[in-house]
Parts: C-alpha cells; structure tokens; sequence
C-alpha cells in the first residue's frame, strides 16, 4: 500500500483509513482495526442520536448464490476488511455476505451488461478492463474454490475461516499483491487475484453501505459509523434546508428509503 493510513490509539490503521485507501486494504500485515479515526473531520465527530433496539433477530435471507462453505469463506475474509470490535459491529453484523450473495443472484452476478464473449486477450496494460468469459458470479465460485486450496495446502488443510487472523492477514495480503493463482487468467495485466481482491472490496464496501433494502447494512451498522443520517426525507425534512449545514450535526437515527 502506498497511502499513508491514520492510526486508531494502539497504532493500527483504523477502519476509516482501510476503506479509504484506493491501493487496497491490508496494511502491515494487520487488518484488525481502531475505532473512527477523527482528526479534524467533521463526519468522523458526529454521533448519531438515541440508538433504537437492534433487530438483528430478525432471520437474514436464504442464501441464493453462495454455498454454506462459500458464505462462511465470505463472511470471514469481509470481517478481515470491516471487523466487529467491542465498540462496533462489523461486515458480519452487517449482513455483508448476504447482501454480496444476492448480487451474485441477481443481473450483476449473471453478468448483465458487461461484455463477455470475446476474443479476450492478455492486455500489454491495465487499460482494458475486464477481460473474461465469465460472469461475476462464476468469478467468484472459482476464486474462493482457488483460495480455500491455497488456505489448505499452506496451513495443513485449513480452510479461511479456521485460521488465525494472522493467517487470514497474510491470505488476504497475498491476494491483494496477486500472488494467489486464481486460475482465472495469467499476467501481470490479466484477471489476477489483485483483481478479485479489488472486486470483492468493492462490493464489501457497497454491502456495508447501502440501504438495508439491498440486504446490507443492516441495523444501519455502516450508516452509523459514519454518522449518515439515511434518508431526510423519512424525517420529512426537506434536502433544501440542510444545505450548506454540513457541520452541524443531524442527530437522528438513520432511515432507509424503506
């Protein structure tokens, strides 16, 4: 990583600066991380209002997409990128896997508008985009498949969720250096597991902070971190007289469109 993460107090980048960070997420080997960094921001020091009880009881979606093993595999690697902490929940109280599984489900996973019949062909540079056959659904089945055999053939036949967090630290390290064979596509240009990586911090990110009708972001854990009020218009107050009010606090307990 070239970018400089803040620092939570114990000296490991903070969630915020993981997310962030456009090179990637694994800094230093650690991925465990702080609270809100701070540091003068406006959106880090505001707090949200009164919290409202948490309806995680309610049962999370049937898996459409993901096997059982495939969502555990998920639901590990998201926490590596957005852990639960004792002052936060995480990707997995988020719902991360669920919502990343019902992408896969749907027109996305299917490879809706993208171009996938060829000819492919090994970019001379990273210009060029996605050059595969595959659907991003079939992306990920051999993509997890590739890393929980280079889980068990490098911690004696262990798969991702049964390692340390430094074991899964150093597969997710390897995966966002492209040092993982995917068996997805070859050189330094092609579809390599740099580019799962980035994929799948993509839509970790997008499950974190989406509406809850995505299935993401569920108890609005990503929208209160970050202190995002959700839609205004639930409040019925009006966007018009918010503007230009940026710094001072909405104190509301956030509300999708649903």
């Amino acid at each position: 990583m070239s970018a400089e993460p803040d620092e939570s107090g114990d000296g490991r980048p903070s969630r915020r600066a993981l997310l962030s960070t456009a090179g990637g997420v694994v800094a230093g080997g650690a991925i465990g991380v702080g609270g809100v960094a701070t540091g003068g921001s406006a959106l880090a020091e505001h707090r949200p209002g009164p919290p409202r009880p948490k309806v995680l009881d309610d049962p999370p979606p049937p898996l459409r997409a993901l096997t059982d093993a495939e969502a555990a595999a998920v639901t590990a690697m998201a926490e590596r990128v957005f852990p639960s902490e004792p002052d936060g929940d995480g990707a997995a109280e988020a719902g991360v896997t669920h919502y990343i599984d019902g992408r896969l489900a749907g027109a996305w996973g299917d490879g809706d508008r993208m171009y996938l019949r060829g000819p492919f062909f090994e970019p001379e540079h990273a210009g060029h985009g996605y050059q595969l056959p595959l659907t991003p659904r079939e992306v990920y089945e051999r993509a997890l498949r590739a890393i929980d055999a280079h889980c068990k053939a490098k911690y004696a036949g262990r798969a991702f969720p049964a390692l340390t967090t430094a074991q899964q630290d150093e597969v997710m390290t390897a995966l966002e250096k492209g040092q993982v064979d995917l068996g997805l596509a070859t050189g330094a240009h092609g579809f390599t597991s740099a580019s799962f990586f980035a994929m799948f911090l993509r839509n970790v990110t997008e499950g974190l902070f989406c509406d809850p009708m995505h299935d993401g972001n569920r108890d609005m854990v990503g929208w209160l971190w970050l202190g995002f009020p959700g839609d205004p218009l639930a409040y019925g107050d009006r966007y018009g007289g918010l503007i230009g009010r940026w710094n001072e606090p909405y104190n509301v307990y956030p509300k999708g469109v649903r």
